[in-house]
Parts: C-alpha cells; sequence; structure tokens
C-alpha cells in the first residue's frame, strides 16, 4: 500500500522517528506489514541456519528482519528482507555500516505472511530482480514451498521432498524444506 507519492530518499527513511518498519520502493514509502508468528519463526530457522553455517564460513554478514539494504538510488528503493547475506568483498574494509547497507545483499530471504498482498510480493520480487539480487527464496508457508530465483535461470519451487542450497554464493549450505516447516 502507498503511503504518499511524495518522493523519500534513504536518508529521509533513516531519521523517520520510531521504530516501524518502513521500505521505499522508487522513492515511495511503504510500511512493511507485521509477519505473525509462523512466518516469522520459519524466517528465524532460516537466520539460524546461515548464521551457524557463517561460523564455520566467514564469508560475510547474515542479518534479519531488521537489516535495510539499498538496492537503488534516485530515486530511493530500500527493502527489509525477512533475513539477508551480504558477502565480505563488497563491504569496504569488511565493515558493517551503522546505518543502511548501501547495496543489494548477495541473498535475500522473504517469507509470505497473511498480511502480504499478491500485488506487493510480486512487485517486491521485481524490485530484487531490477536490482541484479543474485539469489532468493521466496518462502511460502501455505504450501510448504520455497521458490528460488537466479538471474538466468528459471525459478524452481522447492517442496518437502527437496533440500535448499546456497548455489555459488553459500557454497555447501544445504537446508531441508522439511527442516522450515517442522
Amino acid at each position: 500500500m502507498v503511503l504518499t507519492t511524495r518522493l523519500y530518499t534513504a536518508d529521509d527513511l533513516w531519521q523517520m522517528p520510531g521504530d516501524e518498519p518502513w521500505e521505499l520502493w522508487d522513492g515511495e514509502l511503504r510500511k512493511v506489514p507485521s509477519a505473525g508468528g509462523r512466518a516469522s519463526r520459519i524466517a528465524g530457522k532460516v537466520l539460524t541456519r546461515l548464521s551457524i553455517y557463517m561460523m564455520s564460513n566467514d564469508l560475510g554478514i547474515v542479518t534479519g528482519a531488521d537489516g535495510t539494504y539499498i538496492l537503488s538510488r534516485d530515486p530511493d528503493t530500500t527493502v527489509v528482507p525477512d533475513v539477508a547475506f551480504v558477502r565480505w568483498e563488497r563491504l569496504p574494509n569488511r565493515e558493517v555500516p551503522d546505518k543502511y547497507i548501501p547495496l543489494p545483499p548477495d541473498l535475500a530471504v522473504e517469507v509470505q505472511s497473511p498480511s502480504d498482498e499478491p500485488a506487493d510480493m510480486a512487485a517486491k520480487r521485481a524490485l530484487y530482480t531490477r536490482a541484479g539480487l543474485r539469489l532468493l527464496w521466496w518462502v511460502d508457508p501455505a504450501s510448504r514451498t520455497v521458490t528460488v530465483h537466479r538471474p538466468g535461470h528459471p525459478s524452481i519451487v522447492l517442496t518437502a521432498t527437496d533440500t535448499l542450497d546456497g548455489a555459488d554464493i553459500l557454497p555447501g549450505l544445504t537446508i531441508p524444506i522439511t527442516d522450515l516447516f517442522a
């Protein structure tokens, strides 16, 4: 849902009072809807698995549902994935910014919740695609599936008998789909 037609910047968003989760889509301010218990639990499982993986493979940083990424500038687009990962070599001096991460993540994980509107979900996938995101896991708790989006590859829908993998972004990482929905 668009709240205003004024174009905002990532700096404007950073300065906003309160702790409400907001995103900018092409400069338009959008409130991030609450996830709900099931979606939050699934995102927590993914965050935990990625964090454990990072303990043995110091490839970058993992963020949860408060990590904001700037996908593009002028007009600014920021997103708050449920879980995300960005490689160290993309962060100057391996420093984690105090403010928003000024680039798209290498992996974004979005977990659908009952409050998500289908048109908004499609629009958000398009934002990630336009930003050149290397790997997107779109988790649908209702159908117990994960759709994997990678540029230059057809989308793949994984079910309970399948296993997620980190591809070339997180080599060796595997997560059985059943683990996410157990």
